[in-house]
Formats: structure tokens, C-alpha cells, sequence
């Protein structure tokens, strides 16, 4: 019984974790062609409650409707038919093969004192064990809490290690939005150059790419200018390529109108032609 309940465990666990294993690569598929973090979660739930329900059906089908014909298929071999008559000719009931032997409590034997004398000799021993007892709990006293409460030295390293992650990926952010402001002042106004440089703090600290709204650059700057910047920041991130390009095709929708999202990503390192940005790869 309890190995055919580790057996239905382990079944469902393998199930429930394919499906899981489905819904993920759903929603990285969705987040690839531009899908914002929302969609992406709504296709993870959807696809994981299709599949739930195709295993459950397919489930049904096969002890409803499968097994049933299975059955009547091996019952038209005589061998297969002797074997389901032997077992129901076997007495269900195993207990009544086995001898069950009472179990007769033995007498407990009464020790009478005789005399006033093994009382006084008993009486001392008793008092020394208590002692030695009472004496345990002092030689093996537990940690005192402040002791317990100091993080090993494996917890030490790894917040240490975790404060100089955070320390180097925020120096990173501050040297890519200090060049942003630096190269893009003279092209936007103070609204829109504030808005860009949040929209690149959060494409950089997201995974899915950010909500933005369309910003306008000077007529003074050129698609190829758009790309380049757009690479710039994408090579200082560690980005894919497609990613950045959906990326500033967003944000530039303007000057970007009349190219598509694969022509950025193929174009955007491109230095053939004349540009006021130039491509920049020690920017972080």
C-alpha cells in the first residue's frame, strides 16, 4: 500500500514539474518577441492550466475508455483467464493461515521487605542517582543564545560577496546614465532626457523589457545615431542584441519609424556611414 502511494507521489510530482517546465519556456518565448512581464505570467498560467488539463483527460481516456478494451482483449486468452479464476478461488483473508498465539501476561512477582535494615540500604542509593542526575544537565549545558545567534563564517563571506555584486552593478548603472546625460543633453530637453535615463535604469534592472513612451530626438541626429546609442548601452549592459534593438525601437519610435526591429539589431554596430555618436565600447 505505501509503495503504491510513493508511486502516485512520484508520478504527479514528474508531471507537475513538466508541466512547470512547459509554462517557462512559454514565457521566456513570450518575453523573446517583446511580450511585457504581465502577458508573459498570463501565458505561464494559461499554458500550465492547458497542459494540467490535457494530462487529466488523457488520464481519463485511458482508465475509462483504454483499459476496458485492453481487458477484454486478454480475456480471450485461456491462460490469462485461469490466472484471474486462481486468484479470486484464494481466500482473501491471510490472518486465518497464521497461528496467532495468545499473549499471556506473565504474574508480577511482589518482592515483600522482610526487615527494616534493606529499606535504609535502598533509601541512599536512590538519593545518589538523583544526584548524579541533577549533576547531567550542568556538564552538558546548551550554547548560550548569543552564540547561536552569530552567522557562521559561510553567511559572512556570502554577504560580503552579495554587497561587492550590488556595489559593481550599481557603478555600472551610474557610468552608463552618466554618459546617457552626457551625449544626449545637447538632442532632448530636460523632461525628456530625465525620462530616458529611467527608462534605462529599468531596462537594465529588469529582466522584461520596460513600459516606455515614445521620446522624440533633434532632427540633428540620425538613425545610425540612435543605434549606436543603443548599442553603447546594450555592449555596457551585457543585453542581447535583439533585446536592445526592441529596446530603442520603443523609445525612438520616431526617428527609428521606417526601420525594423532587424535591421537594428543588425545594423546598429554598423560605421559605414557618417554619425555624430560614435560606437563606444569602455563606457562601463
Amino acid at each position: 500500500m505505501e509503495q503504491k502511494k510513493i508511486e502516485h507521489i512520484t508520478l504527479h510530482l514528474m508531471v507537475f514539474s513538466t508541466i512547470v517546465v512547459i509554462g517557462v519556456l512559454a514565457r521566456q518565448t513570450a518575453l523573446h518577441y517583446g511580450w511585457d512581464e504581465f502577458s508573459s505570467y498570463l501565458v505561464l498560467v494559461v499554458c500550465s492550466i492547458i497542459m494540467g488539463a490535457i494530462y487529466l483527460n488523457l488520464q481519463m481516456a485511458l482508465s475509462q475508455i483504454l483499459s476496458p478494451s485492453i481487458e477484454k482483449c486478454f480475456m480471450k486468452f485461456e491462460c490469462y483467464c485461469s490466472k484471474i479464476a486462481v486468484v479470486e478461488e484464494c481466500p482473501e483473508p491471510i490472518e486465518e493461515d497464521i497461528d496467532v498465539e495468545p499473549i499471556v501476561s506473565e504474574p508480577m512477582i511482589e518482592v515483600e521487605t522482610t526487615s527494616d535494615t534493606s529499606e535504609e540500604v535502598s533509601t541512599p542509593m536512590y538519593s545518589e542517582t538523583d544526584e548524579g542526575e541533577a549533576k547531567l544537565p550542568k556538564e552538558d549545558a546548551p550554547p548560550s543564545i548569543e552564540e547561536s545567534n552569530q552567522p557562521s563564517e559561510y553567511e559572512v563571506l556570502r554577504a560580503s560577496a552579495m554587497a561587492e555584486k550590488e556595489r559593481a552593478s550599481q557603478e555600472k548603472l551610474d557610468k552608463v546614465i552618466t554618459y546617457t546625460k552626457r551625449t544626449l543633453v545637447p538632442y532632448l530637453d530636460e523632461e525628456s532626457l530625465h525620462r530616458l535615463c529611467g527608462y534605462v535604469a529599468e531596462y537594465y534592472l529588469s529582466d522584461s523589457l520596460p513600459k516606455v513612451e515614445s521620446i522624440k530626438l533633434s532632427s540633428q541626429l540620425k538613425t545610425i545615431d540612435a543605434m549606436h546609442f543603443g548599442w553603447n548601452i546594450g555592449k555596457a549592459f551585457g543585453k542581447p542584441r535583439l533585446q536592445t534593438a526592441t529596446f530603442i525601437k520603443r523609445v525612438f519610435a520616431y526617428t527609428l519609424r521606417d526601420v525594423e526591429t532587424s535591421t537594428i539589431e543588425r545594423k546598429m554596430s554598423h560605421t559605414e556611414s557618417e554619425c555624430i555618436i560614435k560606437l563606444d565600447r569602455k563606457i562601463a
